[in-house]
Parts: structure tokens; C-alpha cells; sequence
């Protein structure tokens, strides 16, 4: 289901701007390569430190995700100089940690790391980089969502009658930096919450069927 792929790409890009804006907001300096430097200087020793244990071992598939998460921020400030394309995160507890606790955990601060069908990765993109909107709606973004249901075994989609199936969805979303244009100072900190995705009405396209969901995040 590549969830785990999609963790390692969104720590990347979120460790790469974090401490880019912390960069810039200690020393004022603008360089665009210290945050996606750091960030995949300190994954990649996780990695290597993981290569040295026998329950893990070292993984260029990881890298290769990390990687991408720190390419995507960089590339973007590069070239636009912001970032039009925003990876996001939610969380909804799933009724499968109960099954398997030990494997996707027994509380919710486990299951928000260990439990695949509980996360759902977004990217979000503002309208207004398909279609002129009034500045009062800049703030609102097309969502693309990807996850997975009823997936209880690591390395096989299929466990004790549970088929594991992948989640496609497409919503609507908020950039919170844009929602307070003349405030700069608040915009600043409720730039913050613009790593997770939003409640809004999505659809749910899978293998099996279209689903509406009133609230989807």
C-alpha cells in the first residue's frame, strides 16, 4: 500500500520547511537548502542507525522517500518561491487496532504512528492556481487524499476474512497562511496548523465502490 513510503516522504517535506522558517526567523538568512540539508541528513542516519538492526535494517526505498519529501520543498521554493503543493496529514481512529494491538497499536499515540488505516496523506493545491477566485477565497485549496482500509498484515493485503483495500479521495481544503493576509503576525502562527488537512465534504473512490463522505479528513 506504500503508507509507510508516504510517512517517510511527508517527515521529509515537514522537517525541510520547519526548519527553514526557523532558519530564517533566527538569522534571517534565505538560503533555501538548509532545511531539505539537515532534514535529510538526519533521516539518513536514522537510516543508517536502522541498517545496523536486525528487527529493521536499511531501506533505499526509505531514502528514496526521504528524499522526495526534501526535493518537493526545495523545488518549490526554487522555483516559485512558495510552496503551491502542500503534503498534509489526518488521523481517524479505525476499527482495526483492536484486532491486532501489538501491530497497530493499543492506544491512540500508537495507533496515530503504527496504524496505516487510521492515516490518510493529502496534497493539497490552492484554487487559485487553476482559476482566478476573489482574494477573500484564496484561502481555499483541491485536496487529493490517499489511504488505505483493512489493512492488518504488513507484507501481505489479505488476513483472517480483512482484504486490504487502497482509498482515493478528492476534498476540499484550507492554506492557513493565506487566511490572514493583513495580519502578518497571525498568519505566522496559524501557518503552523498547515500540515494537517481540514474537515470538508470529499468522495472516496476504491476498488469496490464511490463513497461520499460529509466530513473528510
Amino acid at each position: 500500500m506504500q503508507m509507510d513510503k508516504l510517512g517517510h516522504g511527508f517527515t521529509a517535506y515537514t522537517l525541510s520547511k520547519s526548519i527553514n522558517e526557523l532558519n530564517r526567523w533566527a538569522s534571517g538568512n534565505r538560503a533555501i537548502w538548509v532545511g531539505p540539508t539537515y532534514a535529510f541528513t538526519y533521516l539518513m542516519s536514522l537510516e543508517i542507525l536502522d541498517g545496523f538492526s536486525s528487527g529493521w535494517g536499511f531501506s533505499w526505498p526509505d531514502v528514496a522517500a526521504n528524499s522526495f519529501g526534501c526535493g518537493l520543498y526545495l523545488v518549490q521554493e526554487a522555483v516559485w518561491q512558495k510552496q503551491i503543493i502542500q503534503p498534509k496529514f489526518s488521523f481517524r481512529r479505525s476499527p482495526y487496532a483492536q484486532y491486532r494491538p501489538d501491530i497497530l497499536g493499543k492506544g491512540i499515540a500508537e495507533q496515530l504512528l503504527k496504524d496505516y488505516n487510521a492515516q490518510t496523506y493529502w496534497w493539497s493545491i490552492p484554487l487559485n492556481a487553476f482559476a482566478s477566485l476573489p482574494k477573500r477565497w484564496g484561502f481555499l485549496c483541491l485536496s487529493v487524499g490517499y489511504g488505505c482500509d483493512a489493512k492488518l498484515v504488513g507484507d501481505q493485503n489479505a488476513w483472517q476474512g480483512f482484504t486490504a483495500r487502497r482509498q482515493v479521495y478528492l476534498s476540499l481544503d484550507i492554506d492557513c497562511s493565506d487566511l490572514f493576509p493583513k495580519h502578518p503576525k497571525l498568519k505566522k502562527v496559524v501557518s503552523a496548523l498547515n500540515y494537517v488537512k481540514f474537515p470538508f465534504p470529499s468522495l472516496e473512490f476504491s476498488s469496490d465502490k464511490t463513497r461520499f463522505h460529509w466530513l473528510g479528513y
